[in-house]
């Protein structure tokens, strides 16, 4: 994990890049590397997770990662690597292909194709320069762009605040692109990864408990290392999530936060001593003159002034905090499972209109679910420099997913509605009944903090009434703290 930068057609393209690495220094402590060639630089700041390998790796082309490449031992092993670096994979695959012959964008194209795995990347060669980005986008990049002008330029970044302030028009790199910029004309092309939806359905329930499980499984246990915890809050999905790890590494640490006898931490406190995890939860109790003075914090890292990305942002940012000082570097999360097994009340009026209606919206939340809720939780967790991780977005956790039908995500009986049908059944008998059934509180009001804000926002002088008072208090606060430039 770390972050990345770079910059083509400007001026001076190395100080441009160390600029911008200069502001991802929370995203990578523990090193940092440039490359530079005629007309282009790109660089990374590194957090070491998996191997020792310096970035940027350089032979015929240069490449950047940011992420992790889950089964590089697999692709390592087939194609006789010896090496415990990622990076080193990757780049020794795309490197091949090069030196077959295809191009750039080919090479890299071809390579991720066989890559499970979270990851922003970008490979130099010559004049060109690949961008690509994880299928769902759990892994953030930004670029702008001016590719009208005599000469094209191009500047790219893990996060908007490294952009300079005299440029505008930032944009995404949309989930699963593979996009290179011609530095000498301009020109563009892409090319797409994303997980398509089976054609073949799961509909038995019995096998596709057992189908998600297994997937789900394996998804944990390649995410784990010796400093990993869980974000826990008690309910079916970060409860699932270090049951299984338990299985795997009993000295697991689930944290919990929130403001003193919160909804969330009664119930992590009751979820780990149902699930014979007492031992391995560690609680904070946050207070509102915390939050208050993290606010600040939230927004510069998420770039956002939005009430809904600020108050589930706080509670993250403190779970990342505790973790961080705990010792830890790596976060898995439940991220991920509301959206493909249809977790969220909405998805209960889909429902009702018909299961291909609840289908579509199902792939939809998890076409968009960068957007709304990865970036946010990338940018909070690495603002502690800790890494996060997603089970429930793994490649084959998502195939699974979507491959089971609809029918089996919402059910409704005696006129009340079970939402994640199918996820409490594949838990069933790795947890008690009393877990796998029990509904929970949306992360900013079961810790409390939906609450603080809304009194801060009060104290600072708006009125509820009138509307927005939350989103008003926190551009004044990102104004008072000289934000303006960074939110989007």
């Amino acid at each position: 994990m770390c972050g990345i930068a770079g910059a083509a057609g400007t001026p001076d393209t190395s100080e441009d890049t160390k600029r911008m690495l200069a502001a991802l220094g929370h995203r990578g402590p523990d090193a940092c590397g440039t490359y530079q060639a005629q007309g282009l630089s790109i660089g990374n700041t590194l957090l070491k997770i998996t191997g020792d390998m310096p970035q940027p790796l350089v032979g015929k082309g240069a490449l950047i990662l940011n992420g992790e490449i889950f089964n590089f031992r697999e692709l390592a092993a087939e194609q006789g690597i010896k090496t415990n670096s990622d990076t080193e994979v990757l780049f020794s695959l795309i490197e091949a292909k090069i030196k077959n012959g295809e191009t750039p964008i080919n090479a890299v194209f071809s390579t991720l194709s066989g890559v499970n795995g979270d990851y922003a990347l970008a490979y130099a060669l010559d004049k060109e320069i690949v961008l690509a980005r994880d299928p769902v986008g759990v892994k953030p990049l930004f670029y702008s762009l001016d590719n009208e002008v005599e000469k094209p330029k191009i500047n790219f970044a893990s996060e908007k605040k490294a952009f300079s302030s005299q440029i505008s028009c930032i944009k995404p790199l949309r989930p699963g692109r593979v996009m290179t910029f011609n530095i000498l004309n301009g020109r563009l092309e892409e090319k797409s990864l994303n997980i398509e939806p089976p054609e073949e359905r799961i509909s038995g329930e019995h096998e596709a408990a057992s189908y998600l499980k297994a997937a789900l499984e394996k998804a944990v246990e390649i995410r784990l290392t010796n400093n990993s915890g869980i974000a826990f809050s008690g309910g079916i999905d970060s409860t699932f999530l270090a049951a299984l790890a338990k299985s795997i590494d009993a000295s697991i640490s689930l944290y919990a936060v929130g403001l003193q006898n919160s909804h969330d931490l009664v119930q992590a406190q009751y979820a780990a001593e149902a699930a014979d995890m007492k031992d391995s939860l560690k609680t904070r109790i946050i207070y509102p003159e915390e939050i208050e003075a993290a606010i600040p914090d939230v927004i510069y890292s998420t770039e956002s002034t939005d009430p809904m990305k600020i108050a589930i942002g706080l509670p993250l940012y403190f779970v990342a905090k505790t973790a961080k000082e705990d010792g830890k570097r790596v976060l898995l999360t439940g991220q991920g499972a509301d959206e493909l097994f249809a977790g969220y009340s909405r998805h209960e009026g889909f429902f009702e209109q018909g299961p291909e209606v609840l289908d579509r919206e199902i792939c939809s939340d998890i076409k968009n679910i960068s957007a709304v809720n990865l970036e946010r939780d990338d940018m909070v967790t690495m603002a502690n420099s800790v890494e996060l991780r997603v089970p429930f977005l793994d490649k084959e956790v998502i195939r699974t997913g979507l491959a089971i039908c609809p029918e089996l995500k919402v059910l409704k009986r005696d006129g009340l509605y079970i939402r994640k049908y199918i996820l409490r059944k594949a838990a069933d008998g790795l947890l008690p009944s009393e877990l796998l059934w029990k509904e929970k509180k949306a992360i900013q009001y079961g810790t409390g903090v939906q609450k603080v804000l809304d009194r801060l926002a009060r104290d600072a002088g708006f009125s509820k009434r009138e509307g927005n008072h939350i989103e008003k208090y926190l551009k004044q606060v990102a104004a008072d703290h000289g934000f303006d430039f960074i939110i989007g």
